[in-house]
């Protein structure tokens, strides 16, 4: 065992090992001012006044513990290691390809397994640290699910994005789960961002989604959609999907359509002030209107004029061959 190293192993730590440092922690906890140096083996264990240092002549982290690396700091098996059952493996002083300062195993094997060793925490001495990923890539390398619960001063559980190295600034985009109200993700600006302001868009847990609109207002969520948007959407293109061919309005060119006289559709506007089978102003603003509805209703007048218009050219046919006998 090097200096640098201090090694747990589960079955192969020796006896004397587990007294002295059993010892150093209960004497850490009930004396003030002591001093105690051990030497097993080699490797340095001191303790004094509270501080407890292995590798180290004068720790001055007081009742914690500090670990000096010393001229190994830059090796491979340089580090605080817990590991079970088998030590660091070393690939020789010059192997920087793999270093690693501090990582925990575990063995899967026992009651007739085979013995397997797989990583479960691990921070390389590049800052990539990996839990359940023995080689992580990024500044963290997870396998399987990360999971964010509990509230904390600013809301509830939370992923914050943009700001600052080094700074207390919370940064420029938050993802916050609320669970009062209506709850659901929240995309928000923090106070300290550049505009700031909440409810930049919101995920409701019904499978609602919100764009600039307070999800806790009564009217924001009304009908039966999915999308609702506050302020407008531009888009250069926009495509509806129709069920099936009876949602259009080539129904009027049937020869069983009702086509109302106009005589009625006069009488219906002047009492109504608007066309048949189309919604008032009044209706269109406390629900809106399907996109795809309406244009299929505002083919349904188009198309009705056109068949006013051939019974008019009908009748103007007649009157003209009338005046001419």
């Amino acid at each position: 065992m090097k200096k640098t190293d201090f090694i747990l192993k589960n079955q192969l730590i020796k006896v004397d090992k587990i007294f002295i440092f059993s010892f150093l922690m209960i004497s850490l906890l009930s004396f003030d001012n002591s001093y105690g140096q051990f030497t097993p083996n080699g490797s340095n264990f001191l303790w004094t006044n509270k501080n407890v240092g292995i590798g180290i002549n004068n720790p001055s982290a007081e009742a914690k513990l500090e670990i000096n690396l010393g001229n190994d700091y830059h090796t491979k098996d340089a580090g605080l290691r817990i590991t079970t059952p088998t030590p660091y493996p070393t690939d020789g002083p010059d192997d920087y390809t793999n270093k690693s300062i501090f990582e925990i195993q575990k063995d899967y094997g026992g009651n007739g397994l085979p013995s397997t060793i797989k990583t479960q925490f691990i921070v390389k001495d590049n800052g990539n640290t990996g839990i359940g990923v023995a080689s992580p890539n990024s500044n963290l390398h997870v396998k399987g699910r990360i999971q964010i619960a509990g509230n904390n001063s600013y809301g509830g559980p939370m992923l914050l994005f943009g700001g600052k190295l080094e700074s207390t600034e919370p940064g420029q985009w938050g993802i916050e789960y609320i669970a009062n109200g209506t709850s659901g993700l929240n995309f928000w600006k923090p106070f300290t961002s550049n505009n700031f302001g909440n409810y930049f868009m919101f995920l409701a847990d019904n499978g609602k989604v919100s764009i600039g609109l307070d999800p806790n207002e009564t009217t924001t969520y009304k009908g039966d959609y999915k999308l609702y948007v506050g302020t407008g959407i531009m888009t250069e293109k926009v495509k509806v999907a129709l069920k099936n061919t009876s949602d259009w309005a080539d129904y009027v060119f049937k020869t069983d359509y009702n086509l109302i006289p106009l005589s009625e559709v006069e009488t219906f506007i002047t009492k109504n002030g608007h066309l048949p089978n189309v919604p008032s102003a009044e209706e269109v603003v406390e629900s809106g209107i399907d996109v795809a509805k309406m244009d299929a209703k505002l083919l349904e007048k188009i198309e009705e004029l056109t068949l006013y218009i051939l019974q008019q050219e009908k009748r103007i046919s007649l009157l003209e061959s009338q005046i001419k006998l």
